[in-house]
């Protein structure tokens, strides 16, 4: 394992151009030549954080070129708290097998920003224990994955999803148990766009647009009081929004629906029941320009 370069930045906005400005000014920079594998980018956490005791910035800059593991371990784990990790000149990691694994242990208010994550073995951010991680921010951000769901948030409340690229053979999305969150503005290409499964209250899932080769939302389990609003659902071959169990208290309004070529999809597939108890409005198919 190469030693890594610990560079604490003090004036992150004069040197880091377009980058957000860090939560603090306890900052590690990394660059491809000193990273083999994901445990590098740990102990550049670590550094940052002072083992967890202060918020702490991790850049990734990458006018080394790409992050290419070749070390065996191949997934970030986060086990604390205050932490953001972005990028610069476009930060990407390949060849890794989960891109951000929250571990067992609670790690709220987490950015993840403007990296490209290209895990085909994995889920590109992951959050799949009962340890509630709360509050954390994907934006920006560029995910590819497999047939895993690229995100995947078991009980993660209040996490914030905006302005990412998500390609994926499975499920752009999947919340599981979570409430509060808010998916929007996102360009998702995926056999199922979004799932919600057992999640309320209040997620709201909107203004995303979604190629979604199968399906494009589905609210399942015991899904209560989210919304799900203008959303453009592009390529779909069996149905925009789906409602796979009786759920209740939901809006489901005002999402444009195309099938792809040659293919009658529908709008929604919902149950009689699932019309009383939900609030379903406005949305329709609508032809391709």
């Amino acid at each position: 394992m190469r030693k890594l370069t610990y560079l604490l930045v003090i004036a992150a906005l004069f040197t880091l151009g377009n980058v957000p400005p860090a939560m603090a000014a306890n900052e590690v920079i990394l660059d491809a030549s000193q990273v083999t594998s994901a445990l590098d980018i740990e102990h550049a956490i670590d550094a940052a954080t002072a083992y967890g005791t202060r918020p702490g910035v991790v850049t990734l800059d990458s006018s080394q070129g790409k992050f290419e593991y070749t070390g065996d371990d191949r997934s970030i784990n986060l086990y604390y708290s205050d932490i953001t990790l972005r990028s610069l000149n476009g930060g990407t990691i390949g060849n890794c097998d989960d891109g951000v694994f929250f571990d067992d242990l609670i790690a709220n208010n987490v950015v993840i920003q403007g990296v490209r994550f290209v895990c085909l073995e994995g889920h590109a951010v992951s959050a799949p224990f009962l340890t509630q991680h709360h509050y954390a921010i994907l934006r920006d951000n560029y995910f590819e994955t497999g047939t895993a769901p690229a995100i995947n948030i078991l009980q993660g409340d209040y996490w914030t999803i905006t302005g990412n690229e998500i390609l994926s053979l499975g499920t752009g999305i999947y919340l599981n148990e979570t409430g509060g969150t808010i998916i929007r503005n996102n360009t998702i290409r995926a056999n199922v766009g979004v799932e919600l499964y057992n999640s309320g209250y209040d997620n709201m899932v909107s203004k995303n647009s979604i190629t979604a080769f199968w399906q494009g939302v589905v609210l399942s389990g015991k899904t209560l009081r989210n919304m799900i609003t203008g959303n453009r659902l592009y390529q779909v071959q069996d149905s925009g929004i789906v409602f796979a169990d009786i759920v209740a208290w939901n809006r489901v309004t005002s999402n444009r629906i195309v099938c792809w070529p040659e293919v009658e999809c529908t709008a929604v597939t919902a149950d009689p029941l699932n019309y009383e108890q939900n609030r379903i409005t406005g949305n329709r198919i609508v032809k391709s320009k």
